[in-house]
């Protein structure tokens, strides 16, 4: 596959303007327009990210001005935000998000998921689906994405190189299912140990070899595998990514699969698979001990809000894993949830919190998008367990460039944003009407460990001709530069 990403041109590139500065959940500041961003281009990490009144601001300030030729200076409407971490997607569901948002979980998986997801057993068609979500996903701010493959290991591989060529931080998993009772026999492995064996064989691929792509281990939910099964994936080493206590009905078939286990996560700590490095999407009806369990075990919960609406028909109480000091993060949950934006699910983060403050009627329930944000974003790194979330020293530079006032359109209808700026708008007021209201058309340029990967920015295209014109030059005045160098060796002489 062919590389997407800009290639380095230089040791260190540096920003000169407004950056978003979050010290912690739902600690949002945007810094003055003379803040400074400077990022090793060796690594992708951030070298400094400093403000007038910090402590290395003048040192920042002359890297900056004096190390770095490749500077960036931000518009007056334009501001650095961290990149989003989508802790939960379903690469595989892409070609029919928006599609089949009519049943409830378990009805669903059987009428749309499992017959769309047997189609991966065709690279070709894998590739061609994969590319253009990871470009979605990139494209609408998720510079991180923690994806479900398929069962089908050839498949996994081929989203693993797109995340790759596309530039794009993922953990990637081959789904794992060789229940008889609950997969269907078109799509569901030949036995416990060839998903093991499938898993073992992913995860080989990727240790220690990708600064990019993680491969983790992906148990479908617990009614998809056997004990067997879920044993076996326990003895590895890696990521665990699953889902948990999403739906009712699913909720009760777990107690029917697995009557010995005292509630539905118990089924993964049995199994080994209630750890640290493990995260759960949904987690909406966990009981008491379940949410016990899953704190003492520092794993992670990430509530896809857009989903739950529709597919899971239930609420995560996020405001009470914050309290019980779970770490949280946001996902789309695409193709259960019907965006890959992950603007739209932290919004959603917000509404749900909302809803569940009026049902019980207890205020601390409402979460404000400044904590919605931080989950989207370094919530999700934590969960992950990834060096990414804030622009801060030391961290991957994942970004997004946005531009918070793109301007109305045009006579013809075209440019554009999706809101309208007011005379009375400062910088914090607009950053708020983005997050409510902006799109893809705000995000000008996508970075991941330094490199632009995607944006809505339209880049200068080079001819081909005008390139070979360029070369031509380039060589002439090496030439020329060597010739004179040779002269005045000469003349010394």
């Amino acid at each position: 596959l062919p590389s997407f990403s800009s290639p380095r041109k230089a040791m260190m590139k540096a920003f000169e303007g407004r950056f978003v500065k979050m010290a912690r959940c739902g600690d949002v500041e945007i810094t003055s327009s003379e803040a400074v961003v400077v990022v090793s281009c060796d690594d992708g990490k951030i070298l400094y990210a400093c403000d007038r009144g910090d402590a290395d601001f003048e040192e920042g300030r002359r890297a900056c001005r004096e190390k770095t030729k490749d500077v960036t200076k931000l518009g007056a409407t334009q501001v650095l935000c961290p990149g989003f971490v989508d802790a939960h997607a379903h690469a595989s569901q892409h070609a029919f998000i928006g599609n089949g948002l009519d049943l409830p979980l378990l009805d669903w998986l059987r009428t749309y998921t499992f017959p769309e997801e047997s189609k991966f057993r065709d690279v070709a068609y894998a590739r061609k689906v994969y590319d253009s979500a990871v470009a979605r996903h990139l494209r609408t701010g998720s510079t991180t994405c923690s994806y479900f493959a398929t069962i089908h290991l050839e498949a996994t591989r081929e989203l693993a190189k797109v995340c790759e060529a596309r530039g794009q931080r993922a953990h990637v998993g081959k789904v794992c299912m060789d229940s008889e009772s609950e997969c269907p026999d078109d799509y569901r492995e030949t036995s416990a140990r060839a998903s093991y064996e499938a898993t073992k064989a992913f995860l080989l691929d990727h240790h220690q070899k990708s600064k990019l792509v993680t491969a983790s281990i992906v148990p479908r939910f617990a009614p998809s595998c056997s004990t067997e099964l879920l044993r076996m994936l326990g003895t590895l080493d890696g990521p665990t990514h699953s889902h948990l206590s999403e739906n009712v009905a699913e909720c009760e078939l777990v107690k029917r699969l697995f009557p010995e286990a005292a509630f539905y996560g118990d089924v993964y700590k049995r199994a080994g698979l209630m750890r640290e490095g493990a995260y759960f999407a949904h987690c909406c009806r966990c009981p008491p001990a379940e949410r016990a369990l899953i704190k003492e075990a520092n794993a992670g919960v990430v509530t896809c809000p857009t989903s739950n609406f529709i597919v899971g028909r239930a609420l995560c109480d996020v405001r009470q894993w914050l309290d019980d000091g779970v770490k949280v993060g946001v996902g789309t949950d695409v193709a259960g949830g019907w965006s890959a934006s992950m603007l739209v699910a932290l919004r959603h983060v917000v509404v749900a919190s909302s809803i569940l403050a009026g049902q019980t009627n207890d205020l601390n329930k409402l979460l404000t998008w400044r904590e919605a944000l931080y989950l989207a974003t370094k919530g999700g790194a934590d969960c992950l367990g990834l060096d990414t979330g804030l622009l801060a020293k030391g961290k991957h530079f994942d970004a997004l460039l946005i531009d918070l006032d793109p301007g109305p359109k045009d006579d013809d209808g075209k440019g554009g944003g999706p809101y309208d700026a007011s005379q009375s708008d400062d910088v914090d007021r607009l950053f708020e009407k983005f997050i409510w209201n902006g799109d893809d058309r705000n995000i000008l340029d996508v970075y991941v460990d330094a490199r632009r990967v995607a944006g809505a920015r339209k880049l200068k295209k080079v001819s081909p001709k005008k390139k070979n014109n360029i070369s031509a030059a380039l060589v002439t005045a090496a030439a020329l530069a060597s010739a004179i160098a040779l002269l005045a060796k000469a003349v010394r002489r």
